[in-house]
């Protein structure tokens, strides 16, 4: 039974508080105790960054609670606005936003990413959206969902081309409840002292209004749009996305401890057929049953975890020395390709470089990014409206288009990972021998 009042204490945002008073958060409430969501307490949020930010070990759960208390302040906007044509679906609407905020990570797996690269290795080739679909669909969530009368506008959010309105945005857009929780909270834990966001000021910023979205302006739809006072701070949010892709998100080290764990789980796993006390574990049967939902829904960081602590006290050729290696953090070393004077890799010498590596029997994995930007939608683009939206002398613009600094293409880097330092520093001599 719910309290009058249940509260749950967050570093970022202070109190988050669910009131019996207030229908939604019934709903809400309820769906925080499903099993679906308690499992998000045990797969981290930043997957394998504690290994370089050792505080970076929030989880799942702490970021959907977070993420869904950005969605209501983002809601909380239709208070201060007059929108008629939405306000009479208001209610019904904003349970389903704040269900789908709630809800938007629970289909992650153990290691989120890396777990799906494996999955596509043996065959299973299923993505995090595709299980959110299926546990939104199973009885635990549909119930509840159903009960509240949200269940299918809950599960829009979540198909292919949900099409845009204003309850999207605040799901999936340039600047929703995710982005806003997870920049802010990352940032906390990692410890970043750059990134910051001025939270308050871009609420206080945030508007509602029908925005055209034809070049003769005949055609409006309704959006969140930054008066212009809220314009630093929208340059202030796509600068700490960046900075945060750039220095966490995308970092050298966290990265090969990533790639040595992919090579871990594809050697064990291949091998488990083979052998007894690993053919017995959840991660086996998930792989060899097809991932199918239940064996998925039993699967968290821990499951990785144990199989490298198994895989470490035992003799399992490969597999258990890179578990070893895993446990010790003896990531995989990383040698940058250096870009050319435009900041682009250098593709002729890449290519080159790749043979020459082949050439040696120099095992890598190339990891090429682009480190994130602002992403520019014309007018007349479909997606105009997931653009961060100014409202600039009159004129609702693009941020793209009122800021010079975000126009700049993201430059785009060349990583390449080896076993060893003594294996990277071959493949460097190579490089510099290719002139």
């Amino acid at each position: 039974m719910m309290k009058e009042e249940e509260r749950v204490r967050c570093p970022i945002h202070d109190l988050i508080n669910f009131k019996r008073s207030r229908d939604e958060d019934i709903l809400l409430w309820k769906l925080v105790q499903t099993s679906a969501i308690q499992r998000l307490r045990r797969i981290k949020q930043l997957g394998f960054s504690e290994f370089v930010y050792p505080g970076a070990s929030h989880t799942r759960f702490s970021h959907v609670l977070g993420a869904m208390h950005m969605a209501r302040r983002m809601l909380d906007v239709f208070a201060k606005n007059e929108a008629m044509e939405i306000s009479a679906d208001l209610p019904i609407n904003r349970k389903a936003t704040l269900a789908a905020a709630l809800l938007h990570d629970v289909g992650h797996g153990p290691f989120s990413h890396v777990f799906e690269e494996i999955s596509d290795h043996f065959g299973v080739g299923r993505d995090h959206e595709s299980y959110t679909l299926d546990i939104i669909d199973s009885p635990e969530i549909k119930e509840i969902l159903t009960e509240y009368g949200v269940y299918e506008k809950t599960r829009q959010f979540f198909a292919k081309e949900p099409g845009y309105s204003v309850f999207n945005a605040v799901i999936s857009s340039q600047m929703d409840c995710d982005r806003l929780d997870f920049l802010c909270r990352d940032r906390y834990h990692t410890g970043i002292r750059s990134a910051a966001i001025d939270l308050e000021w871009l609420f206080d910023s945030l508007r509602i209004e029908q925005v055209p979205v034809d070049d003769e302006g005949h055609v409006h739809q309704y959006s969140f749009v930054l008066a212009e006072k809220g314009l630093a701070v929208a340059e202030e949010f796509v600068i700490a996305y960046m900075q945060m892709y750039h220095t966490v998100y995308f970092h050298k080290a966290t990265r090969g401890i990533q790639f040595l764990v992919h090579d871990m789980l594809v050697a064990l796993l291949g091998e488990s057929e083979t052998i007894p006390q690993m053919r017995a574990t959840t991660l086996s049967n998930f792989i060899h049953n097809g991932g199918e939902l239940a064996t998925y829904m039993q699967l968290d960081d821990s499951s990785i975890l144990a199989l490298a602590h198994m895989a470490a006290e035992n003799n399992w050729g490969h597999g258990t020395t890179l578990a070893r290696r895993f446990l010790n953090r003896d990531s995989y070393k990383c040698f940058e390709i250096p870009s050319t004077v435009s900041g682009n890799v250098p593709r002729s010498k890449l290519e080159r470089f790749r043979t020459a590596l082949q050439t040696e029997n120099i095992y890598f994995i190339e990891d090429i990014i682009s480190h994130r930007s602002y992403k520019q939608h014309a007018v007349t683009d479909p997606n105009f409206l997931k653009n961060i939206l100014i409202k600039k002398d009159g004129e609702i613009e693009s941020l793209g288009n009122v800021s010079g600094f975000l126009r700049a293409p993201a430059p785009r880097v060349a990583r390449i990972y080896f076993a060893n330092s003594g294996a990277r520093d071959r493949a460097r001599v190579v490089y510099q021998g290719l002139g």
